[in-house]
């Protein structure tokens, strides 16, 4: 059977209306609110073959069609065009980006809380190390004789900032020894090497100091470590409970968002720049009937994150992927501007 123009706008039409409705689409309904030129008889033959092509389905006897998961994967991939974003919602996402851009260490996490604030869905956020990140810059700024910030620079744009207080006194011995050793064994070197023999190697070097510097050395490793480390913020999960009918449903939601593995598993898999993934097709019981719109934005040469939203599958995908996409791009855009600020 043959997925004609006529059908695939008779698709169309009945997710937008299963989306802005919540109920099942029948004939009599499609043809008074849209612009078709079909009767009703027509437009049940049509529905009748999308039924038998997988595309739609009928929940009860007497009752009207609603998309299935292939039938919103066709809409979402094959039906939708590009959507153009809407000026007042651009200003909305700028105006957070640039409230979020005003934190550099904790960006990724404040942008997810305001995708879910903008959206009012569930959202998530995740960064993840590039392969090849090396330790670009490390400052200590005295702030007193026994503590000092420690600020730490990645070469793919992640910055730490860290209090670290010591037993002994960082005087000026203590600083030039400290400093020495990170131009000619830290700086430069990739964010893998940094193991327990590394630190013990270069805490021995530093003589008659290493008990003073061991804490700088040990917190230095902790940053790193965690920068080494894929970082998953979810935003929001309260929101859920008002886009499902079934409390069932959010409860299942919730608990899949609770198993965070899995859904750093699914996001670090999403093959395009902007992605749909519906629970149906995840294999993952409680992502269902649910599904992510998630983007991926840049942060530096070639460091990548994910950033989305997760809700019903009945979602508005012609509003939510433009904002999202736009969201990303703008992020991307934040980070890098962070990046050159940090490195100034």
């Amino acid at each position: 059977m043959e997925l004609t123009p006529r059908k695939k706008i008779i698709l169309s039409e009945i997710v937008k209306a299963h989306i802005a409705l919540g109920e099942p689409v029948g004939s009599k309904l499609l043809a008074q609110s849209t612009n078709l030129g079909l009767s009703s008889a027509t437009l049940r033959n049509e529905m009748s073959d999308l039924c038998e092509m997988g595309f739609l389905e009928q929940p009860h006897t007497s009752a009207g069609r609603v998309p299935t998961a292939a039938g919103y994967r066709l809409y979402v991939t094959g039906l939708l065009g590009n959507e153009n974003l809407s000026e007042p919602m651009k200003t909305s996402i700028d105006n957070v980006i640039e409230r979020v851009a005003k934190d550099p260490e904790n960006i990724t996490s404040l942008a997810g809380q305001a995708l879910s604030d903008l959206t009012g869905f569930p959202a998530v956020s995740l960064t993840i190390p590039e392969a090849g990140a090396y330790v670009k810059r490390v400052e200590l700024l005295p702030m007193g004789r026994r503590s000092a910030l420690l600020v730490l620079l990645t070469s793919d744009g992640v910055a730490r900032s860290r209090m670290c207080r010591t037993a002994e006194d960082l005087n000026r011995s203590a600083l030039a020894i400290f400093d020495r050793l990170v131009a000619t064994d830290v700086i430069g070197a990739s964010l893998s090497d940094f193991t327990g023999g590394f630190l013990q190697n270069i805490v021995a070097k530093a003589g008659s100091f290493a008990i003073t510097l061991l804490p700088l050395f040990s917190l230095l490793f902790e940053m790193i470590d965690n920068v080494c480390q894929s970082q998953l913020d979810l935003k929001g999960e309260g929101n859920i409970y008002a886009h499902y009918n079934k409390e069932s449903d959010a409860r299942r939601i919730v608990e899949f968002i609770s198993r965070r593995d899995t859904i750093l598993s699914i996001l670090s898999e999403i093959p395009d720049p902007v992605s749909v993934v519906f629970g149906d097709e995840s294999g993952i019981d409680a992502l269902k009937p649910s599904s992510m719109v998630v983007a991926k934005f840049g942060g530096g040469e070639n460091r990548v994150g994910r950033i989305g939203v997760i809700g019903p599958t009945r979602m508005a995908y012609e509003e939510l992927i433009p904002s999202i996409s736009y969201f990303a791009k703008q992020l991307g855009k934040v980070l890098e501007q962070s990046l050159h600020d940090l490195d100034d």
